[in-house]
């Protein structure tokens, strides 16, 4: 299904059973936002401003084109993040676009910017996936985040506002 890959430290998912969970971390985020994406999918703003994605439009922009999701918490802090394969196909998603097949999930202000793109050096992780196309679900319960990865056929993120957990 998918490799966990942290701090350059790779578990493989393959012999895991279906509910198995692929990993917890913490994330500190002075941004009040997590933001899962693909680097690939994302080159075009490394060299945009450092914090181009603090502008409404062009945080939509990326999440309705597929590109990145930013989920806004509404408080800066220190978050536990859960990635899950178990998959609940009722529970609405969000597409996201995983060309390299390598997903960044960090604090918002790790978003590629600036000339920067996440190396995992300053928190976050990495998650390989084999499927260029991901259904994403976010659930919440105070400050632990679960995040759930499940390969999909490319499909609309049709939101007029921003994602807020």
């Amino acid at each position: 299904m998918f490799d966990w890959l942290k701090s350059k430290k790779a578990l493989t998912a393959n012999a895991a059973p279906a509910n198995d969970t692929r990993g917890v971390f913490d994330i500190v985020t002075d941004t009040a936002t997590i933001c899962v994406f693909d680097l690939a999918a994302m080159s075009h703003r490394k060299d945009d401003t450092g914090d181009w994605w603090s502008i409404p439009r062009d945080e939509l922009m990326e999440v309705r084109n597929s590109n990145a999701l930013f989920l806004n918490l509404g408080a800066d802090g220190r978050y536990q993040i859960e990635i899950t394969k178990q998959c609940d196909p009722e529970r609405a998603g969000y597409h996201l676009k995983a060309p390299s097949g390598r997903i960044f999930i960090g604090a918002g202000e790790e978003m590629s910017g600036g000339g920067f793109e996440p190396t995992g050096e300053w928190g976050g992780a990495f998650l390989s996936v084999d499927d260029p196309h991901q259904k994403v679900s976010v659930s919440r319960q105070g400050s632990m985040i679960t995040i759930n990865f499940q390969p999909t056929e490319p499909f609309l993120n049709d939101l007029v506002d921003l994602i807020r957990i």
